[in-house]
């Protein structure tokens, strides 16, 4: 991993988009919001394909510590954006939630700038207070006011996934700036719960709960579309049907193009290839992390472990759902799944990997191999 871990990080990602492509082409001839273009989804995807790898080529040249700079502008106007998919005329209500805004050409989700943001803003502030991390306020309260503010709205646009996963990642990054474990504890413990009663309050949440715990005897209601991604690892079987030859994308599975394009990719090219993207996804993580270990400063680090844990927690999620491992939420997988916001966000998280990989300071290299130490200084 020794300096080449910025290579496999490229080659990774490359793989997972190269991958998405194939398959989207694939899913959405059939997708019924295609507005009857076969080519509809693959060609607005290779639009946010362009945008976000030019975004990508500006973060990793942009040093990263001016991100730093903007972080309370940028958490403030992500906030201000998902305020707005309230507004009429502004704001786009599908599958029952007001998560989308128009920008004229097309449809964004602020919540996909508001995570960054808060990896961001946290990245901020967890690196700039080392000596007062270990009190209650810098530590803890602070880092989960900031989450409480994008909880709350993700509790109103009832997206109660993006919610967890900010939970685990603010977290996980609270526990590696320093926070004291008996203050951190109580956080992921009280988030769960407050999720859980929301949930427990939401009749459609408490459906897919029900369905979660027995997909079978809710395949027609709640469990549908889980079930029907279900049959399709199951159609596909080892071997695949071969590329295109899917009958669950054929209007049986709901957002397949999206949310469940993983099952489609099982059914259609097979076990093989489904293990490569999670071996993708674990490289990424792998690269990611021994990046940010090595970045020349606590924010660097913060940042790096923040914005790998956000791409690679997604895709854990996404695949959780699908197979069946935990409740219906409404997130896809990153490089892969069609959605302009998150691949254009993640393209830059990698981006900003590059640029930290371009100021880390590595051990030097000795005749029998490398001594992963990371020599400045430790968190």
């Amino acid at each position: 991993m020794h300096r080449n871990g910025v290579y496999i990080l490229i080659l990774s990602v490359l793989a997972l988009v190269s991958l998405g492509l194939v398959v989207l082409t694939s899913v959405g001839a059939f997708a019924p919001a295609n507005q009857g273009n076969p080519a509809y989804f693959i060609t607005r995807q290779a639009v946010f394909l362009f945008i976000g790898v030019a975004a990508c080529v500006v973060a990793a040249r942009w040093d990263y510590h001016h991100w730093t700079k903007f972080a309370w502008i940028m958490a403030v106007v992500a906030l201000v954006l998902m305020v707005a998919c309230f507004v009429p005329g502004l704001g786009v209500y599908r599958n029952g939630a007001y998560r989308w805004l128009n920008v004229g050409f097309t449809n964004i989700q602020p919540v996909e700038m508001a995570k960054f943001s808060l990896i961001v803003l946290l990245a901020v502030w967890l690196g700039t207070r080392q000596k007062t991390i270990h009190t209650f306020k810098d530590g803890v309260a602070i880092p989960v006011l900031f989450l409480g503010c994008l909880a709350v709205l993700c509790k109103f646009q009832k997206d109660l996934g993006s919610a967890a996963l900010m939970l685990v990642i603010v977290c996980l990054m609270m526990f590696i700036a320093g926070t004291q474990i008996k203050y951190l504890l109580p956080v992921p413990v009280l988030g769960i719960g407050a999720i859980i009663f929301v949930a427990l309050h939401d009749p459609e949440k408490l459906d897919r709960i029900l369905a979660f715990m027995n997909p079978e005897k809710h395949q027609q209601d709640g469990g549908y579309q889980i079930w029907m991604a279900l049959l399709a690892f199951g159609s596909g079987g080892v071997s695949g049907l071969g590329l295109g030859n899917s009958v669950q994308k054929m209007f049986y599975l709901p957002e397949a193009h999206t949310d469940c394009i993983f099952p489609i990719m099982g059914e259609e090219l097979g076990l093989p290839i489904t293990l490569f993207v999670v071996f993708c996804f674990l490289l990424l993580a792998l690269s990611g992390g021994y990046i940010s270990c090595h970045a020349p400063d606590s924010t660097g680090l913060l940042l790096g472990f923040g914005v790998t844990a956000l791409m690679c927690l997604q895709a854990a999620m996404n695949m959780a759902v699908v197979t069946s491992l935990m409740p219906a939420k409404g997130i896809g997988l990153p490089f892969i799944s069609y959605g302009g916001s998150n691949l254009i966000i993640c393209l830059v998280c990698v981006g900003i990997l590059l640029n930290i990989h371009r100021y880390a300071v590595y051990a030097p290299v000795k005749k029998r191999g490398v001594l992963p130490t990371v020599i400045h200084e430790r968190m």
